[in-house]
């Protein structure tokens, strides 16, 4: 496979078409479901003010455990943001795992309403470098074998790539991340 951009430059639309995305869990996997921070939850309500799509979901060990993943060495405050005893808000999903928000040729949401965990991936941040989740289900991922590829492709860059991983941190109740300056060039 060489490193191209795809001719198609709405490689999430042609993901949609084909499926499984990135906006399905496996069914009984909601638990694990990243959190939408306040914000996140008003810009998209503001959006479709009647049309539901969110579930307070009890802060599992599962899910808490997954959270410290997404932030290793942050575990007293991933531990102080979702108590044990506690709930957060999520994306409502439909029997087959997809999310509410899911259609046909993809999120319904205008990019500027969607959560930053949805805008972000399948880019993350960790020791300061740009990463790609493993996922083999993400088409870009699949068509492209270099980080830069990926970010033509899905028309994002590393500057972005770092603001909304920052205004996520944020929105989520975490502190700014420090040393978030190298990017990682493969996977």
């Amino acid at each position: 496979m060489t490193d191209t951009i795809v001719k198609d430059p709405h490689v999430c639309v042609r993901c949609a078409e084909h499926g499984p995305t990135c906006c399905r869990i496996t069914p009984g996997q909601e638990e694990v479901c990243f959190p939408l921070s306040t914000a996140e939850w008003e810009r998209i309500r503001d959006f479709q003010p009647d049309k539901g799509g969110f579930v307070k979901q009890a802060n599992s060990q599962a899910f808490i455990d997954n959270v410290k993943r997404l932030f290793p060495g942050e575990d007293e405050a991933v531990a102080e943001l979702f108590p044990e005893r506690g709930e957060h808000v999520r994306l409502a999903l439909r029997s087959d795992g997809s999310c509410r928000f899911l259609g046909s040729k993809g999120c319904v949401l205008p990019r500027e309403s969607r959560p930053y965990y949805c805008r972000l991936y399948p880019f993350w941040i960790a020791g300061g470098e740009i990463l790609v989740f493993e996922s083999p289900t993400c088409l870009a991922r699949r068509e492209c074998r270099s980080l830069n590829c990926m970010m033509r492709t899905l028309k994002t860059n590393a500057a972005t790539v770092r603001d909304l991983y920052g205004r996520l941190r944020l929105a989520w109740g975490l502190p700014p991340a420090r040393g978030m300056r190298k990017v990682k060039r493969t996977f």
